[in-house]
């Protein structure tokens, strides 16, 4: 009974190892048309919406802080006075 129980197992995880590849599949062949769709578009846009797009698309820059000033010159050493 044990080899029979075992066989319907099988089956059932290859009836769903089937069904889960061919959605992968199918979802696969979708990302690749849109990407050839996207592919056609923009390579037939003009130069300049092809970088307004790039520019919509890029990451920001990440902007630096501003260097502190230096102090100019020699630096100038104060020293308290002795109280006599």
């Amino acid at each position: 009974m044990d080899s029979q129980r075992a066989s319907r197992n099988e089956t059932i995880l290859t009836s769903v190892a089937e069904s889960i590849g061919a959605t992968l599949g199918t979802i696969a062949a979708k990302a690749g048309a849109v990407q050839k769709e996207l592919t056609k578009a923009m390579s037939a846009a003009k130069p300049q919406a092809r970088r307004i797009v790039r520019k919509a698309t890029k990451r920001p820059k990440r902007r630096k802080r501003p260097a502190k000033a230096k102090a100019s010159g020699a630096t100038v050493r104060r020293t308290k006075k002795k109280v006599t």
